[in-house]
């Protein structure tokens, strides 16, 4: 008879090897979960380094929004468990060819 492994189990080393070689798209599943489906279709992932996860949102209202909520988003997406725990959330717009942040 077979043995039955865990699909998680096979699935652990895999995830591990994509989040060393590039930790963005790692984060970009975490990202997704954690802000919903309606955040997720107006933004995405550009960066992740050093704790700070940085979000591109389609528009400046988006981004201007999302920045009060930085913090529970970071408390959500530290809660789903990733390699890497998130300690700042940036959130930028991207507009004629240069990002632009809400301060």
């Amino acid at each position: 008879m077979a043995d039955f492994v865990r699909i998680g189990e096979l699935l652990t080393p895999a995830r591990k090897q994509i989040w060393n070689r590039n930790p963005r798209l790692g984060m970009g599943s975490f990202w997704e979960k954690a802000a919903g489906a309606t955040i997720a279709s107006h933004t995405a992932v550009r960066s992740f380094r050093g704790g700070v996860l940085t979000v591109s949102c389609e528009s400046g209202g988006w981004a201007c929004e999302l920045r009060l909520a930085a913090a529970e988003l970071a408390a959500r997406i530290n809660q789903l468990g990733p390699p890497e725990k998130v300690s700042e959330i940036r959130f930028v717009h991207q507009a004629q060819g240069r990002p632009k942040s809400c301060k």
